[in-house]
């Protein structure tokens, strides 16, 4: 029997609320789905705090509950779009069975995929590479280190210097994890 729980994430920066419900334990690293939800948390997760509401095989139901008396997505207070406990995946709004993704992804095989066969010329690939260099690739920008007072070409040779990742020296830069390095853009 499929079990689950539901939750509560409290936003303490705005005071506002996110209910949702996932198949799974409420220690398996689940978040969240919502749209706005997830943009603020991605911001910000220091600031949210999680509360489990009910754990059991009801998830679903009891998730529908408390959005429909709470009125989520007509309130201020919640960053919920819709009143309904469906999750995941929709098609201009409304839910999808899962017969119907099949069908969607059926319905993109082969010739009907828009890149199939697709062939790129030396030149357009040349581009593409050529715009991965520069400001839309977070590796090429020039970063400053103010703990071992240097410069390096790259995100990733300052990544490599310190044993951190690109990712998490970028998060550090972008003011999302505490810069203990002093790291800086150039």
């Amino acid at each position: 029997m499929m079990t689950g729980f539901v939750y509560r994430w409290y936003d303490t920066s705005n005071n506002k609320f996110y209910i949702g419900s996932h198949k799974g334990t409420p220690d398996d690293g689940y978040v969240g789905s919502g749209t706005w939800f997830k943009k603020a948390y991605t911001k910000r997760p220091e600031s949210f705090i999680r509360e489990i509401m009910y754990e059991g095989v009801n998830y679903r139901k009891y998730e529908q509950i408390i959005l429909e008396y709470e009125d989520a997505a007509s309130s201020d207070c919640f960053y919920n779009l819709k009143n309904a406990a469906e999750g995941g995946y929709t098609l201009n709004g409304r839910p999808m069975s899962k017969k119907g993704r099949e069908n969607l992804s059926k319905a993109k095989l082969g010739s009907k995929n828009p890149m199939y066969k697709k062939q790129f010329t030396k030149e357009h690939r040349k581009e593409l590479s050529k715009s991965k260099i520069g400001r839309n690739n977070p590796s090429a920008i020039k970063v400053y280190c103010e703990y071992l007072n240097k410069e390096f070409e790259t995100l990733k040779d300052a990544s490599i210097e310190l044993g951190l990742s690109k990712a998490y020296c970028s998060r550090m830069i972008n003011g999302k994890k505490n810069n203990k390095y002093g790291l800086k853009k150039l």
